[in-house]
């Protein structure tokens, strides 16, 4: 990219593939570009230079338009801050994805996605009636409810405590494996990057891709208390 002392090159000669049902942890210290890299794998952001592919697609030759439609269609995404619509119930947000990306029986599809990650008593709950775990498992459930083929996650746990972000960290793992959706999790927490498969350190602008805790991505088929 340009800056105001010339051209700033944010990430350099990085080459990795991710297939569906695989997961992979990007770790880093602030300012790494660890975000930087999770808007060009999906689609949020082009690259100055290289090629990037997502669920078949090559991104670097779509407009907007086309690259607004792939994700609504193939891509789900979870952030540490939920960013759930507030004047909406549960049951409303997650409709409103399947809706979007033009799914039929949206109803009944954002229900058995909340059954999923344990909130069908509180399908008719707003945002502000839940704890922040439960907003997160909302945000979950709108995440899967599209069956995607890749999800981001971006500080899924941050905003949560210990004992509630592990609960979270658990189910997110879980419907992973039961979809079988590749997914790609940003994180700070070294402990949680190492229970995906391959953990990617960001550094100078280079990844470096090591293997996880074979331990911890054994599928732990958890139901949600």
């Amino acid at each position: 990219m340009d800056a105001p002392d010339g051209r700033l090159d944010i990430l350099n000669d990085i080459n990795l593939e991710l297939n569906r049902g695989e997961t992979m942890a990007i770790v880093g210290a602030s300012g790494s570009g660890k975000t930087t890299l999770l808007g060009l794998l999906a689609g949020l952001d082009r690259s100055t230079r290289g090629d990037v592919w997502l669920a078949g697609e090559h991104l670097n030759r779509l407009d907007e338009n086309a690259r607004a439609r792939l994700r609504r269609q193939q891509v789900g995404f979870v952030f540490q801050s939920f960013h759930l619509l507030p004047s909406l119930t549960a049951l409303e947000n997650v409709m409103l994805g399947l809706e979007i990306a033009g799914l039929d029986r949206p109803r009944e599809r954002a229900r058995e996605a909340l059954d999923q990650v344990g909130l069908t008593a509180r399908v008719k709950h707003l945002p502000r009636q839940l704890s922040g775990g439960e907003q997160q498992r909302v945000a979950i459930a709108r995440a899967f409810a599209i069956d995607p083929a890749i999800l981001f996650a971006d500080e899924p746990t941050g905003n949560l405590d210990r004992n509630t972000g592990e609960s979270v960290a658990r189910l997110l793992f879980d419907l992973n494996h039961r979809h079988r959706t590749a997914l790609v999790l940003v994180s700070h927490d070294l402990q949680l990057a190492r229970r995906c498969q391959h953990v990617g350190e960001l550094e100078d602008g280079r990844l470096t891709i090591s293997a996880g805790d074979e331990d911890a991505q054994r599928p732990r088929l958890i139901q949600p208390s």
